[in-house]
């Protein structure tokens, strides 16, 4: 499932790209990056009920590799949907720093634990949780160059993935899965989604 990254950054062409994706003809205006958002929320969420779920039945030793700070997946993807949600409802500066906070936090669980997943000894168990994994990774990222679009926005494109573990993650992502994934999500052919990935270091 591993694959070495050509390109790196390029966040910009993600966020033009994801824009694209959306609202061709008029641009990627704060309500629609919000509402983009919200959109890509439920990956997030799914993506965590599995990590959860199969980081459950793994034994303590590998479970212990996945945990992060005793946090569930599950309940900071939600944090991050109801943030995403509450700034959707009132575009505030307060509710967009909140949810840069929530998404920010979200996206060094699931890095790390990505970069975590490859000790897991038992391979059907590292298989299952590495896909889901991959599926949050790449839902937080396009959640995160979205956020990068709105006015007032203190994240910035770099440090949406230079960060050392998230670079580090990030080569990790199973590509087929990450465009398998944007592309039922913008409901797009794959040579499309492939496109956009590849363009965006992504």
């Amino acid at each position: 499932m591993k694959f070495n990254l050509q390109s790196k950054l390029g966040a910009w062409a993600l966020i033009a790209l994801l824009c694209f994706a959306v609202v061709p003809t008029v641009g990627c205006s704060g309500t629609t990056a919000a509402q983009n958002i919200v959109n890509w929320t439920p990956t997030i969420i799914s993506a965590a009920n599995t990590i959860d779920a199969t980081v459950a039945v793994l034994d303590p030793a590998n479970a212990a590799l996945i945990l992060m700070a005793g946090t569930t997946f599950t309940a900071a993807a939600n944090l991050v949907d109801a943030q995403a949600k509450t700034y959707l409802a009132n575009p505030t500066a307060t509710a967009l720093q909140q949810l840069q906070a929530q998404a920010l936090a979200f996206q060094a669980n699931v890095t790390t634990a990505l970069l975590q997943a490859a000790k897991i000894s038992n391979p059907a168990s590292q298989q299952k949780i590495t896909v889901a994994i991959n599926a949050a990774v790449t839902g937080i990222s396009a959640i995160l160059a979205l956020i990068t679009t709105i006015k007032g926005a203190t994240v910035t494109p770099a440090s949406v993935v230079a960060a050392p573990a998230v670079a580090a993650a990030m080569r990790l992502v199973d590509r087929r899965q990450a465009v398998a994934l944007v592309a039922n999500h913008y409901g797009e052919p794959q040579f499309m989604a492939e496109y956009q990935i590849a363009h965006a270091g992504f």
